[in-house]
């Protein structure tokens, strides 16, 4: 599709065409609740990873079918599911999948490594290179977060199981080449002591919690020259916690990249404007680029604590996106933003933070929620945003004025609606039980008419960013 339209150059139509098909990766709209933009095709949830038309459930039964290894295999994040030709199915390794693909990469990152002058760097980018061909990212992930004092860092791999809607484990590849701003990430280092704290602080049973000593987390500010596979379709991350490894978040911990360029674009073409529109006038003078930036960074930080194993019922151990499935992704969108306000509160009463800024970190968080609410409530951010927004407005933390159709914080109330969503939300995650999780999802994402005028307000307004990059020779 993409080469039939990059060959049409003498019609604008075709032109616009070719940037929605290259902006979303295919042909349907991600941002648009998965709306065909070419053809009436209907979108199927497991897109290439699974046989097309395969069910959760009719997968859950063939499961049963296998030995235990084998459903580790096919519950495996970097394995493709194909028919068998025997009326089965069976797990294919993705190097088996897409070598053709994987083997020039490999060749380019072995490249780049013997050209570098920092040997953390080179050595990250070898063991990154054996990564791709065993489908093993271990010691990859390790020595990622362990790199030092290099200029440059990439973000690659298969992180993000967003697009399997199927089982909501298996990951798919992106890539972001990045320079790293060394002093604005020296900066941020302090948040690091403050991670054991944070989790012990957490307002649920101790059960539910995670231990946290001894594990390490590197904030890195860059600038991307260039977004590839899943980071460069769909929804623009601003921000990253990675990697998603279970076995790596307990044993080392992770990374957390913020896109400098990213924010400032999100900021200035989308939450402002948006806000502007949707936020009681009163409020606005308390919107800030570095509110929303602060928001972004607890939100990252908290994708690091909270329950990552189930903590009881049957499934207890298993990784609680493997338990909850495909609805574990917005699940933990949500609990991200809401546990990252409830640390944010806890910073600034332990000082780390200035309590005289809390109004402009919280009216930042109201408008990021309008920005991320016109996603749409079937990709992962967008509901996460929908659920903060309709539980907040219920249980106190965010008012609306039928009269002017403006929305503002409670703040009198905002902390402890803050506090109570974050406990539901962190206890879903601890049971893993995915029958909870829909009927709390149930309740709290209900396009409600408040919610849809203001989508219709803010209608004239780009959904997101959209990164033209030219190579510019000086």
């Amino acid at each position: 599709m993409i080469d039939s339209l990059s060959n049409i150059t003498d019609d604008p139509y075709a032109s616009d065409l070719l940037t929605l098909v290259q902006k979303n990766g295919g042909p349907f709209e991600l941002l648009n609740e998965y709306e065909p933009i070419i053809g009436t095709e209907e979108y199927y949830g497991g897109e290439e990873i699974y046989p097309k038309g395969l069910t959760s459930e009719q997968l859950d039964s063939y499961l049963e079918t296998l030995t235990e290894e084998e459903k580790a295999e096919f519950m495996y994040p970097y394995t493709v599911i194909r028919e068998d030709g025997e009326g089965g199915y069976k797990a294919v390794r993705y190097y088996s999948e897409y070598k053709d693909y994987i083997d020039p990469v490999i060749a380019i990152l072995y490249e780049v490594a013997r050209l570098s002058d920092n040997e953390s760097f080179s050595n990250f980018l070898r063991l990154k290179a054996e990564a791709l061909t065993t489908d093993d990212y271990y010691d990859a992930d390790v020595a990622w977060i362990d790199m030092a004092d290099s200029k440059f860092d990439i973000v690659f791999g298969p992180f993000e199981q967003y697009s399997d809607k199927i089982k909501g484990v298996k990951a798919k590849y992106e890539a972001y080449i990045e320079i790293i701003d060394q002093e604005a990430s020296a900066d941020l280092k302090k948040y690091t002591a403050y991670l054991k704290k944070m989790e012990e602080n957490l307002p649920i049973p101790d059960e539910y919690k995670s231990v946290v000593e001894g594990l390490t987390s590197n904030f890195t500010v860059v600038r991307d020259i260039i977004r590839k596979g899943e980071g460069r379709i769909g929804y623009q991350a601003v921000a990253t916690n990675l990697p998603n490894d279970p076995a790596v978040h307990k044993s080392k911990g992770t990374k957390k990249t913020f896109w400098k360029n990213m924010f400032e674009a999100r900021f200035n073409a989308i939450i402002k404007p948006v806000s502007n529109i949707l936020i009681d006038e009163s409020q606005l003078q308390y919107l800030s680029d570095d509110g929303f930036f602060k928001f972004v960074l607890m939100h990252e930080i908290c994708h690091a604590i909270g329950p990552r194993e189930v903590k009881t019922g049957p499934n207890k151990g298993m990784s609680a996106n493997a338990s909850i499935g495909p609805n574990y992704s917005p699940l933990e969108e949500a609990k991200a933003d809401i546990v990252g306000l409830y640390s944010l509160a806890y910073l600034m009463d332990q000082g780390v933070e200035d309590r005289g800024r809390a109004k402009e970190f919280y009216v930042s968080f109201l408008g990021s929620l309008f920005r991320s609410i016109r996603f749409g409530l079937d990709e992962a951010h967008g509901k996460a945003a929908a659920i903060s927004l309709s539980y907040l407005l219920e249980n106190g933390g965010i008012l609306y004025d039928e009269e002017t159709k403006k929305w503002s914080i409670d703040f009198d109330n905002f902390e402890e609606g803050v506090k109570s969503l974050a406990a539901e939300m962190l206890v879903l995650e601890g049971d893993g039980d995915n029958e909870e999780v829909q009927a709390f999802f149930d309740k709290w994402t209900v396009e409600t008419p408040m919610l849809v005028e203001a989508i219709a307000l803010t209608e004239d307004i780009a959904i997101d960013v959209l990164p033209i990059r030219k190579i510019i020779w000086e």
